[in-house]
């Protein structure tokens, strides 16, 4: 309800005494463009909705309430679709007015009076949008080359467009909205359609991952899950095996699973541990996968054909036994060559036996030897205190997409005189207010971040100077790294 007012569509665009008024309704639809703006369309009543903007980047000078990014961020993080919220409104500028034919209003704070209280999510009703008028006028830019602008697929037998099909059934198989207008394929057309749908947008959350500084196409770029393997080639060569593998070797902050030390201990010899607070339970598969991984890579690197790891010698008590090097094309792959030994005799039934059983033993014993050490702390003062040999005689301090640790690894690289290498992702702006760049702006996004990381002080090069630099893989990919006066270059 609009508190004072009997008619809204009236009152809305005459001049009030009071600049701001109140308005409770429930929240049916959100969206946020960017991270300057975002806005709420409020069901007032059966036969009311209005919507109203949140935004930071309003020019106007006399402003009721004003928000900067970081608060706004903070109002986005309260909205839940379905409850039932007050606020204080105003009126908005009036370009924002004259494009909509419905009640729009400007906000800064909301409360929350009643939260939604299905046991499923609150089905969002559509966005009530814009004028017919200046969609035709302003109509969105859709570049040919952009993946998800593709508007027409043949999933059936007709062409048709990406509007006809409900994405949430497309995404999830399940549609929570009673009415919904929009296709729900079954079977082989639901599968061929969302098979399209994923690549599609996959394609294009990749198009639009990439910075405009990138020199890596994105034809060129390795899937997410490869990343470690980038990272640990770069490292390698640009500071040197040699110098990586000095003092006590690599410290991996934040290292999670491991990856990154695990390449470079096994596939590079270079000592690493990783440093990361949580206790991780250790999934044999995930080491045994990512040990193929290396094996392959090595043999590739060594000209091979990448199958070495399916070439394993085993010996047993019978005397030598090998398997053969390559699969024969001409097999009929029914698995009878494993049954031939190399003087071509069909191996006996207990000795198959006695080598299955090696082979397991042997594939244990390598999985038992794909280990790194590990210290489950956190990178702080405490950290100094009961591993200060450790960290006075690493050689750098590095971080994969390190999320909270991101900061900490530069402040204690640059304190120790240690070189350093990072991946920034996530800002956590949020927990980190006091943050601000060198021209007094805040830091919320992740060029932010790495330009607040570039501008922290280093003694104007005297004790190094900071880089930056693109790496070939999908998603956040600028590495941030430091090296200290007498470093290798």
């Amino acid at each position: 309800m609009l508190a004072e007012e009997d008619d809204p569509n009236q009152t809305h665009r005459q001049e009030q005494d009071s600049p701001c008024r109140q308005l409770i309704g429930q929240i049916v639809h959100a969206r946020k463009c960017n991270k300057s703006f975002f806005f709420l369309d409020v069901r007032v009543d059966e036969q009311l909705k209005c919507t109203v903007l949140f935004r930071s980047d309003d020019p106007r000078e006399q402003l009721p309430q004003r928000l900067s990014d970081s608060e706004l961020a903070a109002q986005w993080r309260k909205v839940r679709r379905g409850d039932t919220i007050c606020l204080q409104v105003f009126d908005p500028s009036q370009e924002e007015v004259s494009r909509r034919d419905h009640l729009v209003y400007q906000a800064a704070d909301f409360t929350v009076l009643t939260a939604w209280s299905g046991h499923v999510p609150f089905p969002p009703e559509p966005a009530m949008g814009f004028k017919q008028s200046d969609v035709a006028s302003h109509p969105r830019q859709q570049p040919e080359a952009k993946a998800d602008t593709v508007v027409a697929i043949t999933p059936a037998s007709d062409q048709v467009s990406w509007e006809d099909y409900c994405k949430f059934w497309i995404n999830s198989h399940r549609c929570l909205k009673k009415d919904c207008q929009k296709k729900h394929p079954t079977g082989e057309e639901y599968a061929s359609v969302q098979a399209m749908w994923v690549k599609e947008r996959t394609q294009a959350r990749r198009e639009r991952s990439k910075m405009q500084d990138d020199p890596h196409a994105i034809s060129s770029k390795v899937p997410h899950s490869r990343r470690a393997l980038i990272f640990c080639r770069w490292l390698v060569h640009t500071f040197g095996k040699d110098y990586l593998n000095s003092g006590t070797g690599v410290l991996d902050v934040a290292g999670g699973k491991g990856e990154i030390s695990l390449f470079l201990t096994h596939m590079f010899g270079i000592h690493s541990t990783v440093v990361e607070p949580k206790v991780r339970k250790d999934k044999s598969y995930q080491r045994r996968n990512l040990m193929e991984v290396i094996q392959k890579e090595l043999d590739i690197e060594a000209g091979g054909d990448g199958r070495f790891y399916k070439r394993i010698a085993l010996s047993s008590p019978t005397g030598q036994i090998s398997l053969p090097c390559h699969p024969n094309p001409e097999s009929s792959g029914d698995g009878a060559s494993e049954n031939i030994n190399d003087d071509g005799c069909e191996i006996e039934e207990h000795d198959q036996e006695t080598i299955k059983k090696e082979r397991k033993r042997l594939k244990k014993q390598q999985r038992d030897q794909f280990v790194v050490p590990r210290l489950n702390t956190l990178l702080d003062s405490q950290f100094e205190e009961h591993h200060g040999d450790m960290l006075e005689g690493a050689s750098i301090l590095i971080g994969m997409h390190p999320d909270q640790a991101t900061e900490p690894i530069v402040d204690m690289a640059l304190k120790h005189k240690k070189p350093f290498a990072v991946v920034p992702c996530c800002v956590f702006g949020q927990e980190n207010p006091h943050r601000r760049l060198s021209n007094g702006g805040e830091v919320n996004t992740t060029l932010d971040l790495i330009q607040y990381l570039m501008e922290k002080d280093t003694s104007n090069g005297v004790l190094g100077t900071m880089h930056k630099e693109f790496l070939a893989f999908d998603g956040m990919n600028i590495v941030v790294f430091y090296r200290p006066t007498g470093s290798p270059q």
